[in-house]
């Protein structure tokens, strides 16, 4: 890891501005989930919704995370760190979009973090990718303090390899970067957005 040129007054207030933002993340996360178009304000129906809403709003992540269903997908603490994303994997990132591969890659451009949720991620559930982030905040701007692979149980896990090969075997097929997020996306059905010239 390169040496940071911050002072350590300067790390401390980005740590606790990560720190709040990443318990908006959660406030918001949380009513988001809650919110519907109201029908009529004062229905028992409404006003059940309401108090779970406020119920909600008290409760930690990881009793949301139980009412989900996520015990069976994502763990409470990390697993220990077992490399799962291969070096094939990155090199054809690194081939589709052009950019310059020297041996083993360790270091990797922020996108590379953003592809990876976008095609491997996004093929969980929806609410895998937001609890994860809320699991495994930022402890720095673009610094986690662990891989997002290490919240997922074994089962997920293997799920992950799964997802990977399948993502490797698309984009060897392809030329560039936007023809492997289209038809990767359509083959898995994950949301992509095109990218526009002007």
């Amino acid at each position: 890891m390169e040496k940071s040129e911050l002072t350590p007054e300067e790390l401390e207030k980005i740590r606790l501005l990560q720190k709040e933002r990443n318990e908006n993340l959660i406030k918001r996360f949380i009513l988001e989930q809650t919110e519907s178009k109201v029908k009529d304000k004062f229905s028992d129906e409404e006003l059940d919704q309401e108090l779970e809403k406020r119920r909600l709003s008290n409760t930690t992540v990881y009793d949301l995370w139980r009412i989900k269903g996520l015990d069976e997908k994502l763990l409470t603490k990390p697993a220990d760190y077992k490399a799962i994303f291969t070096q094939e994997y990155y090199q054809e990132i690194y081939r589709l979009n052009g950019w310059n591969y020297k041996g083993t890659i360790s270091q990797k451009p922020w996108k590379v973090g953003k592809y990876t949720n976008e095609i491997i991620y996004y093929r969980f559930s929806t609410e895998v990718l937001p609890f994860l982030r809320i699991m495994n905040p930022f402890i720095m701007p673009g610094v986690r303090r662990f891989k997002h692979h290490q919240f997922l149980t074994p089962g997920c896990r293997i799920e992950l390899s799964k997802f990977i090969s399948q993502a490797v075997e698309v984009m060897k097929k392809c030329n560039d970067w936007n023809e492997f997020r289209i038809k990767y996306c359509e083959k898995y059905n994950v949301p992509y957005q095109l990218k526009f010239s002007f």
